[in-house]
């Protein structure tokens, strides 16, 4: 297999990008179906407070559940340097409410042999494991979507959705250099809880 490149710097759209971080799990359409690009302001004010802004998930899904948040690594895939996986994040006091569902695509090379074993454990989330070890870093959403209630995408949330959930595709810059790529599809408590 020829190695693949991150390259959601070359996207035009959120669809494209879309496609790009799911293809390595996904064969066909089914991660757009019932997606939307959708403006920051046109979502719930918790989704706002979950999305917009350019930490990382993890704080702010810890924050904003009042806990930390678990990993469940679901699938992961290497190509050389080049590592994906994607995962559930889960509250400890309720280990099947997730409150996000994620695709991460990264240049492993970009960050020391440390935190790449830590990041290819796959135990520990992603921003965890970043700001635990200092790495510098600057994190820049790209795009926000939303996806109906009834969407594959609303299926990894296990519980029934009545109202459409939210997302953000984006980028992470280690050094100044495009080094992780991510969707983060989260879900705030109006839906079962």
């Amino acid at each position: 297999m020829e190695t693949e490149k991150l390259r959601l710097v070359e996207c035009k759209s959120a669809e494209e990008a879309l496609e790009s971080l799911c293809h390595w799990f996904y064969e066909d359409r089914i991660s757009v179906e019932g997606c939307d690009h959708v403006e920051p302001g046109d979502m719930p004010s918790s989704y706002q407070q979950l999305l917009v802004h350019n930490e990382h998930m993890t704080e702010r899904l810890t924050a904003y559940h009042g806990e930390d948040v678990e990993l469940q690594l679901l699938h992961n895939r290497s190509d050389g340097d080049l590592y994906s996986r994607n995962i559930l994040l889960t509250l400890p006091s309720d280990p099947d409410f997730v409150v996000e569902f994620g695709i991460m695509r990264m240049n492993l090379a970009m960050v020391g042999d440390e935190v790449r074993k830590e990041i290819e454990a796959g135990e520990t989330p992603l921003g965890s494991i970043l700001v635990g070890h200092q790495v510098l870093r600057r994190i820049e959403p790209r795009w926000y979507l939303k996806f109906d209630a009834d969407s594959p995408m609303a299926s990894h949330f296990g519980r029934e959705q009545e109202q459409p959930i939210y997302g953000r595709v984006g980028i992470i810059y280690c050094n100044d250099e495009p080094a992780i790529e991510l969707l983060e599809v989260v879900r705030d408590n109006r839906n079962g809880k």
